[in-house]
């Protein structure tokens, strides 16, 4: 399963590249209304990507598996694991906004923290509490959930242009265009090279 998570991230990834270009630009000119219209539609661009990654991570992952020639005696739990894996899909996206403000150190943390609680829930879900590929899994999600509300709780609290409203979290479409336009290139390079 690592081959089509990397696959997977390296799309998002891409596609990450594309809203951090945007968001940086408008912040480097000073446009406060561009930089919060390019905030929030990269973050409902991360949901829709994130949904449909899940939702087609979790219908998929056998099929995919299945045309990757993965070995019958590893089959079952690979697909457990891809299918419990894509399910944190979504929570996998407000890094990038922290990286394009210049802001990767607090990025950094976040990513820290999350890789200590899959460390520490690895060894509780595996080792004491035997779930396996399935407990695995499930530390993984919960690791991305736990960076997700840190990045997205701080970029609700910030005062800086690039402070995220909920309620103003929507696609606008000229600006989700030059997202597109920068990220799917990235994100297709991306997966050639993974």
């Amino acid at each position: 399963s690592t081959s089509l998570i990397y696959l997977l991230i390296a799309f998002s990834q891409g596609a990450a590249t594309g809203a951090g270009v945007v968001v940086s630009q408008y912040l480097g000119a000073e446009d406060r209304k561009r930089t919060h219209d390019a905030v929030h539609t990269a973050v409902a661009i991360s949901i829709i990507l994130g949904l449909v990654l899940t939702v087609g991570g979790v219908l998929l992952s056998r099929q995919i598996l299945i045309w990757m020639n993965t070995p019958k005696e590893v089959l079952g739990d690979s697909v457990t694991y891809l299918r419990i894996y894509s399910g944190g899909l979504l929570f996998n996206m407000a890094s990038g906004i922290l990286n394009a403000a210049g802001n990767s150190k607090r990025s950094l943390y976040y990513l820290g923290y999350a890789s200590v609680t899959n460390i520490i829930l690895d060894i509780v879900f595996i080792n004491i509490l035997g779930m396996g590929v399935e407990g695995a899994a499930i530390a993984t999600d919960i690791s991305q959930v736990v960076s997700c509300i840190l990045a997205i709780g701080y970029l609700v609290k910030v005062n800086e242009p690039y402070k995220i409203k909920l309620k103003d979290i929507k696609l606008n479409k000229s600006t989700a265009s030059r997202i597109i336009k920068i990220g799917l290139p990235t994100g297709i390079q991306n997966m050639t090279i993974s």
